[in-house]
């Protein structure tokens, strides 16, 4: 009489042969998730540690800060500047979707239209941005009475807070440092690469970022001098808008109008050294994609 296989057994078999049959892309996506949920983790250890640090440098107790920064939290979305925000965002991405359906790609029609949607998605930000400021400023405040009142955590206070607050964010700044080290150990090993020579690879763009013997300037330093000088014209024609509009030249309507505009203008000045500088940017990417897939197996 042939013996019996336990179902247990079959599931299991079965469990195993599904294992063996899913695709490597799965398994390395898996690998993927796995290495960047333990990237997050690691950063939000690294900014709980980062705020335990600071308490203590003020000598307040973590704990009981740590309830008014959630206090702070529920009050900033009350105010329901995270929601507009979200829906300014999500205007936009509607927006794009319409121009994409309408104006053929690569076309000057298609930039026209993003590019407009992208000035009203910017407007209606700024907008939120100024409704829910008195609001965030009093959460600000609020958090900043209620953390004063907290206990003393120690009876002997650090005899340097401002350099104890100096150490802390060094800390901070080893630690998530330490965590994308660690996050690009674990990428390159879910891809079975050779850690060592895509490090070179990763040094490698960040010269083509950032040339440490310009020129020509880096492709990423090239970019920040442009958004750079846009902000500088912003910042001029804020000035003169003052000088234009401030009591008793003007009104309160006309100065806020004539800072929008100078907003505006920086703006899409900003967007256009973007499309100008993104070429060079791409470039360098690529660059690191060929130099990493080229790196051996492990």
């Amino acid at each position: 009489m042939q013996a019996r296989v336990p179902i247990r057994s079959i599931v299991a078999l079965a469990g195993l042969a599904l294992l063996v049959a899913v695709p490597a892309s799965w398994a390395t996506d898996s690998c993927r998730d796995d290495v960047k949920q333990t990237f997050k983790d690691c950063k939000a250890g690294a900014k709980e540690d980062f705020q335990a640090a600071k308490d203590a440098c003020l000598n307040r107790d973590h704990e009981c800060v740590e309830v008014c920064r959630a206090n702070r939290y529920d009050c900033r979305q009350a105010t329901g500047f995270d929601a507009a925000i979200q829906q300014c965002n999500d205007d936009l991405d509607n927006a794009k979707d319409i121009c994409r359906a309408h104006d053929p790609a690569g076309s000057d029609a298609r930039d026209m239209c993003i590019d407009q949607a992208q000035v009203v998605a910017f407007q209606c930000r700024d907008q939120a941005r100024e409704t829910a400021k008195p609001a965030l400023k009093q959460c600000r405040k609020d958090f900043q009475a209620c953390a004063t009142a907290c206990p003393p955590a120690s009876p002997q206070a650090p005899a340097d807070p401002a350099q104890c607050r100096v150490d802390a964010k060094n800390a901070y700044v080893a630690a998530k440092a330490q965590c994308v080290e660690d996050f690009q150990v674990g990428k390159d090993a879910c891809r079975h690469r050779d850690h060592t020579c895509v490090e070179q690879c990763r040094a490698d763009r960040d010269v083509c970022f950032h040339n440490p013997n310009p020129p020509p300037p880096g492709a990423k330093d090239q970019l920040e001098a442009d958004i750079a000088a846009c902000d500088a014209t912003r910042d001029q024609a804020k000035a003169t808008c003052h000088q234009l509009y401030d009591p008793p030249n003007g009104t309160a309507t006309q100065l806020d109008d004539c800072i929008d505009n100078a907003q505006v203008a920086a703006f899409e000045c900003r967007d256009q050294a973007r499309e100008d500088d993104n070429p060079a940017i791409r470039s360098c990417q690529q660059q690191f994609q060929s130099c990493a897939q080229a790196c051996p197996m492990i």
